[in-house]
Order: C-alpha cells, then sequence, then structure tokens
C-alpha cells in the first residue's frame, strides 16, 4: 500500500535540505562580513546589527503567521553561529609573541587560557602541581618561571590564590602580573601595595566559564589596581577577539559582583535548596513543568554541577556578601507580604517596578 504521506515526507526533506543550504551561504557571508570588519578595525560582534536582525525576524514571523518566539530561537542560532564562524577565521598569529607564564595552568580556567594563549601565537608555560598542560612547556620551579616570563597569569584557586599571588608580588617581578580571581576582596590591598611600588599588575575577571563556544558577547572586566598601562596592556592580550571588554575600578568589582555572581547563585541555590526539602520527587514536577519553573530548573541544575567550594568562596570572601544576605532577606519579606496580602495593588506596583528596572535590553542569550 502506497504510504500516504510520502509525497508530503519527501517535500519536507528537500525543504530541509534546502534550509541547510542557506544556511551555509549565510555562513560564508557571515564570514566576509567578518573578513571586512577585521580590515576596518571593528569588533566581531555588533549588538545594534544584532538588534536589526531580530526586529527582522519577528517581522518576518508576523507576515507569515509564525510564532515569534520560534523567529527569535533560529535568529538567535543563526547570529551564534555567525560569530563563531568569524571567530574561527581570526589570524591565528598574535600582532606580538609574548612568554606567558599561566601559575595554575592546570586548572579548568587556566587550561582554557592557556589553549587561548597559545592559540593566539603567543609562548605559554604553565606551574601547577596538579600536572603539566599539552603543548605547553612545564615550569616546576616559581623563580626561574618569573626569570623568563614577560606576563604572568595567577589562575589558581580563590582561597590560596591571595598568598601565592602575594609571593609572587614580593619577588619584584619585571613581567606583567595579573590574576583572574572571580572576587577580589581578598587581594585589592596586594595588588594596590603592588602598583603602588612601581610593579605592572592588573586584574581580570573572565565572566565566563571554560567551556564556552564562542567569545561573542562575552565580558571580561579589566580591573585598574593603580597602574593603568598595566591595565592597557592586560586588556591588549584579548584585542584580537570579539570579547567585550569592561573597564572598571578594582574598588568596584566586588560590589557588582554580589549581584552579579552571589545573587544569580544565592537564587539558583534557593531553588533547588526549596524543592528538595519540599519534598516531592523532581520527576513528579518535571511532567508538569511551565517554561518558567523548565529554565529555572536548568539554570539551578547547571549550578548544582559546579564546583561547591568554589561558589562557597564566592560567598564567603567577597566583602559585600553580609549585606546582600540583609538585602535579600528584606526583599524576601516585601515579596511575602505583597503576594500574601488579599490587596493586589502592593505586588502589581513590585512588578511593574521590576519592568521598569529590567527594561527591554537584556542581552542575547548565548549557547
Amino acid at each position: 500500500m502506497t504510504d500516504p504521506l510520502a509525497g508530503v515526507r519527501a517535500g519536507i526533506a528537500a525543504l530541509d535540505a534546502q534550509l541547510l543550504e542557506l544556511v551555509a551561504r549565510r555562513l560564508a557571508l557571515a564570514e566576509e562580513v567578518g573578513a571586512a570588519k577585521r580590515a576596518a578595525g571593528l569588533p566581531v560582534r555588533s549588538f545594534a546589527t544584532e538588534a536589526a536582525v531580530l526586529a527582522r525576524f519577528r517581522q518576518g514571523a508576523a507576515r507569515h503567521g509564525l510564532d515569534p518566539a520560534l523567529a527569535e530561537r533560529l535568529a538567535h542560532a543563526l547570529i551564534s553561529a555567525s560569530v563563531r564562524r568569524q571567530e574561527e577565521s581570526l589570524p591565528g598569529a598574535a600582532v606580538s609573541a609574548r612568554r606567558i607564564l599561566i601559575v595554575g595552568g592546570a586548572g579548568k580556567m587556566g587550561r582554557w587560557l592557556a589553549r587561548f594563549f597559545h592559540g593566539q601565537g603567543h609562548r605559554v608555560a604553565t606551574l601547577d602541581p596538579a600536572g603539566d598542560v599539552a603543548g605547553c612547556t612545564a615550569v616546576t620551579d616559581l623563580a626561574s618561571g618569573l626569570g623568563r616570563a614577560e606576563v604572568v597569569i595567577v589562575a589558581t584557586p580563590l582561597a590560596p590564590g591571595a598568598a601565592i599571588l602575594g609571593e609572587i608580588l614580593a619577588a619584584r617581578p619585571a613581567a606583567l602580573v595579573a590574576d583572574v580571581f572571580s572576587l577580589k576582596s581578598h587581594v585589592v590591598e596586594e595588588l594596590e601595595r603592588a602598583a603602588a611600588a612601581g610593579l605592572r599588575v592588573a586584574s581580570l575577571h573572565p565572566l565566563f566559564g571554560p567551556d564556552v563556544r564562542t567569545l561573542g558577547g562575552r565580558v571580561l572586566a579589566v580591573l585598574d589596581c593603580g597602574n593603568a598601562a598595566a591595565a592597557d596592556e592586560a586588556a591588549a592580550l584579548f584585542q584580537d577577539t570579539a570579547l567585550t571588554i569592561t573597564r572598571l575600578p578594582l574598588r568596584r568589582h566586588d560590589a557588582y559582583m554580589q549581584y552579579v555572581l552571589g545573587l544569580s547563585h544565592l537564587v539558583a541555590v534557593l531553588f533547588f535548596a526549596t524543592l528538595e526539602r519540599g519534598g516531592v520527587p523532581f520527576d513528579d514536577l518535571a511532567r508538569v513543568a511551565s517554561t518558567t519553573f523548565s529554565k529555572q530548573a536548568r539554570t539551578a541544575a547547571e549550578v548544582a554541577g559546579e564546583n561547591p567550594r568554589l561558589y562557597h568562596e564566592i560567598q564567603r570572601l567577597n566583602r559585600h556578601s553580609p549585606a546582600l544576605f540583609a538585602l535579600l532577606d528584606e526583599s524576601l519579606g516585601a515579596v511575602r507580604r505583597a503576594a500574601l496580602a488579599d490587596d493586589p495593588a502592593a505586588f502589581e506596583a513590585l512588578m511593574e517596578r521590576g519592568r521598569a528596572y529590567l527594561g527591554d535590553s537584556l542581552p542575547l542569550e548565548l549557547e
């Protein structure tokens, strides 16, 4: 018997092939755009252009009677793929190869940095008792490593990082020294003293994990510790990328991180801790999950899968954490009172203030 759906399915398959061909042609054009941007000295990523693409897809969806959410997801996927294609075509050789020592190079972020700098054409060495890093020179002695390095990156865990950074700075190296700690409260004074003493010190914070697929739209914070030239030099190490480089005073960093890291982690931890205490199996909840619940559950699962010691240190070592917890208690009380009140006015006002604060300019979702 002839399958009545065979012809329709064949038509769908043919359209799928055409869609893939169009995607390939679009990515080829994106690569040409990337080459033109490099020639003009422009960054790989243009947020204004991405906003225009999203608007174009939403308008097209409206014309064809399509779900705008589907159009936006497709636009996000194409933008992400285009940025990756443009990044991959960046020149592999650095403008000026440097001798870079990564202390803590065998950790996850240390390995990412090692691969990144090696890919940029630098000569990379690593110092880490946990082991060597493929493609990099292994250094076993800090003194000899400092003597040969032009740049020293400290990528150790937070807790021992202060002592290790102190040991490096006490040696007064001629090299540029920069840490990549996700918090700075425990090293602020050390870095400022070193800058005041004439050392070339800066501080970095890659606001992304070591598993990122593309640097487009990712943020690198470059912090001035009192030596602006050193901060410029540290930023220049990442100049040939699609990273968004944000300059920030050293002492403002942790005040921002109490929200960017501390609060976002706390919300995820509160989410899964409350569910776990509630006693309802997660599989039962997943069967009736709303869109919002599923999004929050995915974020919470990602946080739950991270290194608990690191996440504890992010809470414990930030000098602003006590104030954050006090603010969180205050906010929870306000939400509780508004949510349980018979009159919805307070809750409506709370929601309205949230919409006004967040606005409609949230960053694009990245892979």
